[in-house]
């Protein structure tokens, strides 16, 4: 991961069942080979099929949905299991 790059991330827990929301700034290769800097909401629901990845134009749009986003879960009876940037090692 470069300089650029950032995680935050929430696990949740609700009724046996984990959920991870992360807030993400990285670079991106496109098929091109061309990078390009994207920020964005990781979902990842067990419930469904597949994770969700949902890029943002700004920074501060995607703080404004992280922070929605882990506001709704706690609503819906969700805990904060963690909340962070990832422990590696």
């Amino acid at each position: 991961m470069n300089d650029k790059s950032t995680t935050h991330l929430t696990i949740l827990t609700k009724n046996g069942l984990v959920s991870f929301l992360g807030l993400v700034r990285a670079e991106m290769v496109d098929s091109d080979s061309k990078t390009r800097s994207i920020t964005a909401v990781v979902k990842l629901d067990p419930r469904e099929n597949q994770p969700l990845l949902k890029e943002f134009d700004t920074r501060s749009e995607a703080i404004r949905n992280y922070e929605e986003a882990i506001k709704t879960s706690l609503e819906r009876g969700w805990s904060i299991v963690y909340r962070g940037t990832p422990m590696f090692g």
